[in-house]
């Protein structure tokens, strides 16, 4: 048996490694006769097998709250019932506190600098030029103080991940709430804010070291504006003037560090919502007894068939791939492109469950006629999404009862919805061809009514049953 075992499994990688794009661009009929064209034991065949009226059992859409990092790309704004506030932290040595405290007058701007790859992108909505609103903002900040030495290094030690954790609960030592006029052109490309007198006034209070927090949200925004972030030349700067017996000077401060605090305005707590540009996901539990009953069936005898180590080697899943119902009029987006869904399957690793994403295999000819399945925002009516690795362990784990899970999350926008590479390269001129776009749409999808209808589970199985 463990030579038998063997020499399938070596046969099964061949098959998922090298040989899966040429086997899933055929039609149904020819799978079953591929294994001999190709040289391979008459015993192992491809057969196909279709479970229809798979209903979810359960269905449950998680939101992680927690700020992140905002180094690359800074946020500011709301879009499909999402916040995102922009939090900076920077430091201010005693010398220059000395000079602002002393001067005449003091004022201070933030400066940003829009991405350029996105509002000049020709994938941006033309008709959304220019971009105008009345911004109303609330600027709240918290101030630290120390007359250590080495204060502002050991400000650089923070870990992000602790910092972020201190955002959870802000309790600010000031406030002010204002606004501001935008308008963004095609070709503009920086956005000035004029802080609070009140900030000012806080800061030149003392004169020892100090860190200064700062938060800006804009609940009532229309869009999430894009930045720059620290970790570019481009990225916010804080600017503070100082005037003192006819002399003007200024500083630049660059931010340590930015994160982007996440707000959910979601009204409905039990709706099935995914969120584009965020870490929120959708876990869907689907039944085992329909997908057991029906392999029971197909072969025509116990599923699985449990001998040794309890796997069924008779048969793996070469491929395997779930179908759900779409509507895209449930859903807004903001660039108007497919976006991807991505999607994670659940197993067992040494008694702890383990989230493992997918390698989706495009079906090319598929592909060119009607575009990528695992999208929203395009044409059609359903959802495709490869689960292979997920119920490759599940076919031979669910005699314990247990479902098949998996998880989903929106993507990058698809520009080439209809090129099978799936990935960007470099055409045969030399040329970047990009099948995705850079930037994340903050986009918004209600799966709720979708997980309500029944899904169909496809499964292609490389099986030898019997002893010989």
């Amino acid at each position: 048996m463990k030579k038998k075992k063997l020499l399938f499994l070596t046969i099964l990688f061949f098959l998922t490694a090298i040989l899966t794009s040429c086997l899933f661009d055929s039609e149904d009929s020819a799978l079953s006769s591929w294994l001999s064209d190709q040289g391979l034991p008459d015993s192992y065949k491809v057969q196909t097998l279709s479970v229809s009226d798979l209903t979810p059992i359960s269905a449950e859409a998680f939101l992680n709250m927690t700020p992140r990092s905002a180094n690359d790309r800074s946020l500011l704004g709301r879009y499909s019932n999402i916040e995102h506030d922009m939090v900076l932290d920077f430091g201010f040595e005693s010398g220059l506190l000395s000079s602002l405290k002393s001067a005449d007058s003091a004022a201070s701007f933030l400066f940003f600098r829009l991405i350029p790859s996105l509002y000049r992108s020709k994938y941006f909505p033309k008709d959304s030029f220019p971009i105008t609103e009345e911004l109303a903002l609330n600027v709240s900040w918290k101030l630290s103080r120390s007359t250590k030495s080495d204060f502002l290094e050991d400000l650089k030690e923070i870990s992000d991940s602790s910092w972020f954790d201190s955002l959870k609960d802000w309790n600010p030592d000031g406030s002010v709430d204002t606004t501001y006029s935008i308008s963004i052109g095609s070709k503009d490309s920086t956005l000035t804010l004029v802080l609070p007198h009140a900030l000012i006034d806080d800061i030149r209070s003392e004169i020892s070291n100090c860190r200064l927090q700062i938060r800006l949200s804009a609940p009532d925004a229309k869009h999430v504006y894009r930045f720059y972030g620290p970790n570019y030349i481009y990225g916010p700067q804080f600017r503070m003037t100082t005037l003192s017996d006819t002399l003007y000077k200024y500083r630049n401060l660059t931010p340590f560090r930015v994160a982007d605090a996440i707000v959910n305005h979601e009204e409905c707590s039990d709706c099935l919502v995914l969120h584009g540009g965020v870490t929120d996901s959708l876990v869907v539990e689907l039944p085992s007894e329909p997908i057991m009953k029906s392999l029971s069936d197909f072969y025509g005898d116990e599923f699985p068939y449990n001998m040794g180590d309890g796997d069924d080697v008779r048969q793996a899943v070469v491929r395997a791939q779930v179908t759900f119902s779409r509507d895209d009029s449930q859903g807004s987006s903001e660039l108007g492109l497919p976006i991807q869904v991505v999607v994670g399957t659940y197993r067992d690793s040494a008694d702890k469950e383990l989230r493992r994403i997918e390698d989706y295999k495009p079906n090319d000819s598929l592909v060119k006629k009607s575009g990528h399945p695992n999208m929203v925002f395009h044409e059609g009516d359903s959802l495709t999404l490869q689960v292979t690795y997920g119920m490759r362990e599940f076919i031979n784990k669910a005699s314990d009862g247990r479902t098949f899970k998996l998880m989903m999350r929106m993507g990058y926008p698809v520009l080439q919805e209809k090129d099978p590479s799936y990935e960007n390269y470099i055409t045969s001129k030399g040329d970047t061809s990009y099948v995705f776009f850079s930037q994340f749409d903050y986009a918004r999808y209600d799966f709720t009514e979708v997980m309500k209808k029944p899904a169909t589970l496809k499964l292609w199985l490389a099986s030898k049953r019997g002893e010989d």
